[in-house]
């Protein structure tokens, strides 16, 4: 199963200025030859040192809406099938 569940509207940052700020820090990585399990921690540090603290902040708000749904989806899970 797969379940969206996208930022909450109030933490969102401008899209076009984060995918900006994406697609910049993605053209580094392959400039600079990062790979692997080292692209993403990469990428995220571009991120925070591009918007200072904002980035940071939205993907921990997205964090704790996840872990919100997934809380209500294993309550709903449990209700249904009985366990």
């Amino acid at each position: 199963m797969v379940i969206a569940n996208p930022i909450p509207e109030e933490f969102e940052m401008d899209a076009d200025y984060i995918n900006g700020v994406i697609d910049e820090a993605v053209a580094t990585a392959e400039r600079e030859g990062i790979q692997g399990k080292k692209i993403t921690p990469f990428i995220l540090a571009r991120l925070h040192d591009k918007t200072g603290e904002k980035s940071l902040f939205s993907n921990k708000e997205l964090v704790y809406n996840n872990a919100r749904l997934a809380a209500e989806v294993a309550i709903e899970y449990s209700r249904i099938t009985g366990i």
